[in-house]
């Protein structure tokens, strides 16, 4: 099946992330196999070689080959087109307020990824469907110009070899529930109609690290009228995460 989009609202925070290191919530959509892999990412980032700073910022990052020779972040290379002027609605922009441990109603950020019906071109969305950002032209992409054959959601970190593994989400564990973990709810995917629907449970394969030590992942599918189907997910990351 064809998949020409995704929704969801990411609750994010500001973390503790030292330099070479990102923490980074996303949506992902892609197409192709590992050596060809047409991929595009984009959510709430904190990454402070790329911006100078730990302040949760719109964070993007594309490519047409498995990150072998194409692709960036953001508008570090030729690809993503930025349309909107205002520097709110911007790959770099800072996400403001980020949330706070504790508190009992949350902020969402809210991203879309929609390819054009006659263009071809893939169009960032931010709060609302009035919010456009840009795109990434289609011919960027080999298998990404027909829609994406697989949507992602969730957490990503980085760190360079023999240092510790920055925190992810919240910085606290799902056990902690919507209160204290970090969440993404809403999620919808658009189909082989355009139509923005929910996702459905049973098209979800949660993916996790092998070693729960540094984060973990809940899903439970249905979460209520406000949050629909959503998931919790991260941690404080730390010096033995990969055992």
């Amino acid at each position: 099946m064809k998949i020409y989009g995704a929704y969801t609202g990411i609750v994010g925070y500001e973390l503790s992330v030292q330099a070479q290191q990102y923490s980074l919530s996303a949506i992902w959509v892609e197409s192709g196999s590992s050596s060809e892999l047409n991929s595009i990412k984009v959510g709430a980032g904190v990454f402070p070689t790329l911006y100078g700073d730990n302040q949760l910022r719109i964070t993007g990052q594309w490519t047409a080959d498995g990150y072998n020779q194409t692709g960036c972040f953001n508008s570090n290379c030729p690809g993503f087109v930025q349309v909107n002027r205002d520097k709110e609605y911007a790959l770099g922009s800072v996400i403001s307020p980020p949330n706070s441990i504790g508190a009992t109603q949350k902020l969402f950020a809210i991203f879309l990824i929609i390819q054009d019906r006659h263009s071809g071109h893939w169009w960032l969305y931010v709060e609302n469907e009035s919010k456009f950002v840009g795109y990434w032209p289609k011919d960027l992409f080999t298998h990404l110009k027909e829609g994406a054959s697989l949507i992602r959601f969730g957490g990503q970190t980085y760190s360079p070899p023999n240092k510790n593994i920055p925190p992810m989400g919240s910085g606290r564990f799902p056990k902690e529930k919507f209160t204290n973990s970090s969440f993404m709810a809403r999620l919808k995917i658009i189909d082989s109609q355009r139509n923005e629907i929910d996702v459905k449970p049973e098209d979800m394969k949660p993916y996790r690290d092998t070693s729960t030590n540094c984060y973990d992942l809940e899903y439970h599918g249905y979460e209520g009228p406000l949050y629909r189907q959503a998931f919790l997910y991260g941690g404080p990351g730390g010096p033995n995460c990969s055992k």
